[in-house]
């Protein structure tokens, strides 16, 4: 993606927020716009910019200075009226995101929401009193998986799970991970199913996808990750079924019961290591259950995109759910079906 190219996604992110706000953003240098990732805005604090290796903080005449004093400082009403912008003046029909954390904003960019959570039967049901708001930029980056194509997918297909710490490029290299596999550049047209729970990956808008997912992709939009999974094996056929940041139980139950049916996988998790990763019981199980043959292993969020380096997953299953189910908990955890997890039950 060009420079200019890259500097409109950036304004097209902060276009959403209050006239202040926008004013100063859009004013900063070109080739700041064109690599800046993230747009933190938190309460009493400067508006900073997070670029790969670097730190920006902005004042109101646009200006850039390595240290936040003299800077734009945010206040409550900007949060405010950025989350009732964002939400194009509906708040309301935006609350299940708002509950789970973030808003998805045209053009596939994301915003995170920190505040005051509301509670009620154990379950978040609001978030009041924002006290910051990170922007994600989005951007479509052609290439970002191309040494997974070579190296993964040249030969045959497998199922693939993307790990890496927060803003280390997951999203950006599954994104054109899916562009590539469904446009042909394997050799062959692979029918790619994308469930896009938060509207990163294909930023559909009005039923148009903003971004290029290639030929042979179907976009379940909106989708809840375990219902969209399963919606694409019973309607579309897949070949591959590419989602983002998997978790939880359902989803992983989900993902079990595509790749039953013959269907490969590929999705990202986070986690700055392979020790991390095998520590979260639900990818525990994923691997036990082949779900995933090879694991990418990410760099920092200095480096987006960054390849350390690929994992036999094979190589990991016993090992990764035997610590699973072994190690010392709090409580009992019935997560993992089939297995007695070792510790203390909680005395509450």
């Amino acid at each position: 993606m060009d420079v200019q190219t890259s500097a409109n996604r950036f304004d097209q992110a902060v276009s959403t927020l209050p006239v202040e706000l926008k004013e100063a953003l859009t004013g900063i240098p070109k080739r700041i716009k064109a690599t800046a990732f993230e747009v933190r805005l938190r309460v009493d604090r400067p508006i900073a910019l997070t670029c790969a290796g670097q730190c920006w903080f902005v004042d109101r005449e646009s200006q850039l200075h390595n240290v936040p004093s003299g800077c734009f400082i945010v206040t409550s009403e900007h949060l405010s009226q950025a989350v009732v912008s964002m939400c194009a003046y509906s708040v309301h029909s935006h609350q299940q995101e708002l509950a789970n954390g973030y808003i998805s904003l045209r053009g596939g960019h994301r915003a995170g929401i920190s505040g005051t959570a509301v509670v009620s039967n154990g379950k978040i049901n609001a978030v009041r009193d924002i006290t910051s708001i990170n922007l994600r930029v989005a951007r479509q980056v052609y290439g970002a998986a191309d040494r997974l194509v070579e190296q993964i997918f040249k030969s045959k297909l497998c199922g693939v799970l993307i790990a890496g710490v927060p803003s280390s490029g997951k999203t950006t290299i599954l994104r054109d991970l899916a562009r590539q596999l469904a446009d042909g550049q394997t050799g062959r047209y692979i029918r790619v199913a994308v469930v896009d729970e938060r509207g990163e990956l294909g930023a559909v808008f009005e039923g148009v996808p903003q971004n290029n997912l290639g030929a042979a992709c179907d976009i379940l939009s909106n989708y809840p990750k375990g219902i969209g999974i399963l919606t694409a094996v019973r309607t579309l056929s897949p070949q591959v079924i590419i989602c983002d940041e998997i978790g939880s139980r359902e989803e992983a139950d989900s993902m079990l019961d595509g790749l039953n049916c013959g269907v490969k996988m590929i999705a990202t998790a986070h986690a700055s290591t392979v020790d991390e990763l095998l520590r979260r019981r639900q990818i525990a199980r994923l691997l036990e259950y082949g779900a995933f043959e090879k694991i990418v292993m990410l760099g920092d969020a200095d480096a987006p995109g960054c390849i350390k380096n690929i994992v036999e997953a094979g190589d990991l299953h016993v090992e990764a759910f035997r610590n699973a189910a072994h190690r010392s908990l709090l409580y009992h955890d019935r997560d993992i079906l089939g297995v007695e997890l070792i510790g203390p039950r909680s005395q509450s």
